[in-house]
Parts: structure tokens; C-alpha cells; sequence
């Protein structure tokens, strides 16, 4: 059987750049840019274009036509980013979890224990910030999300087709969820979720134009950690837009990517201002497919984690996707109880609440080490 065609990695006629004067802008439709759509960023600052390209000109010409103007110098394609993950089948219920956290009964207890997640929290101990999540759809009458605190927004252009509201379900439950069977680790949280994703051939993908759009209404709505469990190219626009987040105050929590152990660094993860989150399973193994590189920040449960399925009830999921939420949580709570923490703040004291695993000291495939959080609630964080 032939090889699946490999999905593309960005539009093919556009390019986005923030930042273009006018003087500029009217250069470039002169020369056959046409404006698709402008759009205003952080708090009214700069403007975001998404300009189609000229007939005949190319799209790498177009690009670098657009870096050539004066104030043009982060224009980049419009990438494309996915929510990957790996399924792996239903596995039944351990009738007696193995499990250091005292009265835990649902199907998470192992990924807990291995964290050592606080299993009573008290109330100076739970998040009072608003969460920020950027994903998919989400399934609002999942009867696991029903005393959730959720507000749901989609960016994306009403004409397009829809996601399929799987993945941002699964991961809005981690966090917030209330199925007795694989509770959210954050039940008291409100959360933000915003759906960029859209459906072309069968493909489900945000493109960077509705992403950065999506940060910029977390930092609208004062927003100060988001969950992003999604993966992609390296973007100027994207890059420029995670630096202004960092210092409005925005924590990204991002997952480290799934394309396997030689795969180039995954963006958001790997910009400097993110926190990135590969996946272990219950021994405390990398995934198989985590990416790898000095950008990983954190090691979490990720394999056979259970959550929302998209319609009802729970399935196992396995991906960096999914070991990012319970860095989220623990940022969410460490924020709550210290408001003045700045992003690097945040990323270095999740960074002293590890354990090392693999080799002695930082590396590339667990970064600082699988979080330990027996300390999170402690009347003296670290």
C-alpha cells in the first residue's frame, strides 16, 4: 500500500505579518497582495494581515517580497499546527489501583501517585486564576463537563468546517472535569477554552494567523497561564506574539510534540518564554514518540492517561497533549497562591518540583525531571 501523502505544514497562498505600516501595505497591494484580513492585537497594538499572494509570484518570493518592505520583517507563512496524539485502545479498570494517594477509587490514581499530586488540597491551595486553553472544540454537554466552569470561544471563520471536538474535550476534562471516573485535577478552575481548529480534506489543523489571534484574547481577558496542546513549525509572527505574551504576564504551558525522538523542535514548545511538556508512562518512561531537544522543560504523565471522551463517558489517551495539563494545574495553582510570579518565575519553580529520571541532571528528553508536587500545597512553596 502506497504511503499517505504527508499533511502540508502551511497555506498555500498566504502570508501573515504583523506590524506593517500602511506606507507599506499600500506598496504591497499595488504590487497584487491582496488583504484578507487585518486584525487588531494586544490590547489594540499592532495590526495582524494575512495577505493572499500575487498570481505567479511564489510563496517563498512572496514572503521574503514582504520581509523586504520596511516594517515587514516578521512575515512568515501561515503554518499549520495539529493536536496530535496517539489512541490506544480501552483498557479495563484496575479493580484496585495501585496508588499512593490515599482514597483514590478512578482511573487515574497511578498518573497521580506517580506526581504525587496533593490529594486533599486546602482552600489556600486551588486556583483562583482564570486557565486559558487553546485547542479544539469542545463537547459543552459532556456529562463529565457538566459542573464545569467553561466558556467556550471559536475564532475560527463559521464557514469553515467545524473540529470534531475530541481532542479540546479530553483536554478541558484533565483540567477541570467532573466524571467520577478520571476527575479533573482542577475541578475549581474557570477556564477559557478557545477553539482555532478547522477541518479541510479531513485534515484538522489552526492555522498561526487564529493562534496568535487566540493569545491575544487570552490577553485581552487577562489570562496569565494557558494549556496549548498543539505542535508545528517555528513562525516569526508566532515567535514575536509568545515574547509579547511572556511579558503581558502569559504563561504557555505547551506540549513537546509527538513526531518521534529525531523530529526538529515543536513550536509553541519550543520558544524560549514557553514551558514544555514531554509525556512519561506509569514507570516513569518517555514516550516513544516525545520529541526531544534542550527545549523540554518538564516530564508528566502522558500515556494511557484517561479523560472526556468526545461524545460520553472516558477513554485512555497517550501524548505530550495530554501531559501538559497537569504542568498547567500545578502553574494554576502556584499562581493562585502568588499573583506576583512572572512567567520565568512560574517556569523556574516548576522546575525546582521534580525528581531526576533518565540521566543525572537536565537533559534533552525529560528536561529538569517528572514533576513531583508533594510540595505544591506546602505553607512555604519553594
Amino acid at each position: 500500500m502506497a504511503n499517505a501523502a504527508p499533511l502540508p505544514d502551511r497555506a498555500a497562498d498566504e502570508i501573515v505579518v504583523t506590524g506593517l505600516s500602511d506606507a507599506d501595505l499600500a506598496t504591497l497591494v499595488q504590487e497584487g497582495f491582496v488583504v484578507r484580513q487585518t486584525l487588531n492585537l494586544v490590547r489594540n497594538g499592532p495590526r495582524m494581515h494575512r495577505l493572499a499572494i500575487p498570481p505567479g509570484l511564489g510563496l517563498e518570493a512572496a514572503r521574503d517580497r514582504v520581509r523586504g518592505v520596511a516594517t515587514g520583517s516578521n512575515a512568515d507563512f501561515n503554518h499549520f499546527y495539529r493536536a496530535s496524539e496517539e489512541f490506544v485502545p480501552a483498557a479495563a479498570p484496575m479493580s484496585e489501583p495501585q496508588s499512593a494517594v490515599p482514597a483514590c477509587t478512578h482511573l487515574n490514581c497511578d498518573a497521580l501517585a506517580l506526581i504525587d499530586w496533593p490529594a486533599q488540597r486546602p482552600d489556600n491551595c486551588r486556583a483562583t486564576v482564570l486557565v486559558g486553553v487553546i485547542d479544539t472544540g469542545v463537547n459543552m454537554d459532556h456529562a463529565g463537563l457538566a459542573d464545569a466552569q467553561v466558556e467556550l470561544v471559536r475564532l475560527v471563520d463559521s464557514t469553515l468546517p467545524a473540529s470534531a471536538e475530541t481532542h479540546g474535550t479530553a483536554i478541558v476534562s484533565l483540567l477541570s472535569g467532573s466524571e467520577q471516573r478520571a476527575p479533573g485535577l482542577l475541578p475549581e478552575a474557570r477556564v477559557l477554552a478557545v477553539d482555532v481548529f478547522s477541518k479541510a480534506q479531513g485534515d484538522e489543523r489552526a492555522d498561526v494567523a487564529h493562534l496568535v489571534q487566540a493569545i491575544d484574547l487570552l490577553l485581552q481577558r487577562g489570562v496569565r497561564v494557558a494549556n496549548l496542546s498543539l505542535a508545528g513549525p517555528e513562525n516569526r509572527v508566532l515567535s514575536d506574539m509568545l515574547a509579547t505574551a511572556a511579558a503581558e504576564g502569559l504563561l504557555i504551558v505547551a506540549a513537546a510534540g509527538n513526531g518521534g525522538p529525531a523530529a526538529p523542535p515543536a513550536w509553541p514548545a519550543a520558544a524560549e518564554t514557553s514551558l514544555a511538556v514531554t509525556a512519561v508512562d506509569g514507570g516513569g518512561r518517555i514516550y516513544r514518540r516525545a520529541q526531544r531537544g534542550t527545549y523540554v522543560d518538564l516530564a508528566a504523565p502522558g500515556v494511557d492517561v484517561w479523560s472526556a471522551a468526545s461524545v460520553r463517558g472516558v477513554k485512555p489517551r497517550t501524548g505530550t497533549s495530554y501531559a501538559a495539563p497537569f504542568v498547567t494545574a500545578a502553574a494554576a495553582i502556584l499562581l493562585s497562591r502568588q499573583p506576583d510570579l512572572t512567567p520565568a518565575d512560574l517556569v523556574a519553580r516548576l522546575r525546582a518540583l521534580t525528581r531526576d529520571v533518565g540521566a543525572e541532571g537536565a537533559d534533552d528528553i525529560f528536561g529538569a525531571g517528572l514533576i513531583s508536587l508533594a510540595d505544591l500545597c506546602a505553607p512555604t512553596m519553594p
